[in-house]
């Protein structure tokens, strides 16, 4: 609760620390998440404004969502398996 309080009094703060208690807030306060910088893959820069849509679109998080469930179901099976 001490870094909720911090964080509101805070008046000036350079913007990575910003964005670090604003992280810290975040995943105190509601669901953990993960940011990822997923660079062009090579061979691909005439695709440039294609991949940077990618970050906005819908059906396209929807399937990353999808894969996320099901690694970390398989990876959930990996350790069950292994105790």
């Amino acid at each position: 609760m001490w870094k909720v309080k911090k964080w509101f009094e805070r008046k000036t703060a350079s913007k990575k620390e910003y964005e670090e208690e604003k992280r810290d807030f975040e995943m105190a306060i509601g669901k953990p998440y993960i940011t990822l910088k997923i660079e062009l893959p090579e061979g691909f820069e005439d695709q440039r404004q294609n991949f940077l849509k990618l970050e906005e679109d819908t059906e396209f998080i929807d399937e990353i969502k999808d894969h996320v469930k099901k690694n970390l179901l398989i990876k959930k099976g990996n350790s069950s398996n292994s105790t």
